[in-house]
């Protein structure tokens, strides 16, 4: 288990499509990251929130992030939210009382 950061002084990081991704929000809601496939030739990435009854909705791919690149990159650029990399389900059921945000936000705006 490993916690992807950005801005780690890198650019570039190597990490493998196989590997299972989980996102958890500031607000303690988990997703998975998974390829769905919607035709031969047409697939895109999704983070699919883990919740009782979750319905996946694939209308409107123009909102998915066609690449795995793109999903990967754009959550772990996102202050309100941590991604977690595992080898296998089986490190992540291990490892999921761990699954925590963490706070990555350094400047706080107040008014007065």
């Amino acid at each position: 288990m490993r916690i992807l950061k950005p801005n780690i002084g890198k650019e570039i990081v190597p990490i493998l499509k196989s590997d299972i991704y989980v996102v958890i929000t500031d607000y303690g809601l988990k997703s998975l990251l998974r390829e769905i496939k919607i035709s031969p030739g047409q697939h895109h990435w999704c983070w699919i929130d883990l919740k009782v009854g979750n319905i996946i909705d694939i209308s409107g791919t123009e909102s998915k992030y066609c690449s795995f690149d793109n999903a990967i990159n754009r959550m772990v650029n996102d202050a309100y939210s941590t991604i977690y990399e595992f080898e296998d389900y089986d490190d992540m059921v291990n490892n999921w009382k761990e699954i925590k945000y963490v706070e990555t936000i350094e400047t706080i705006y107040k008014s007065d």
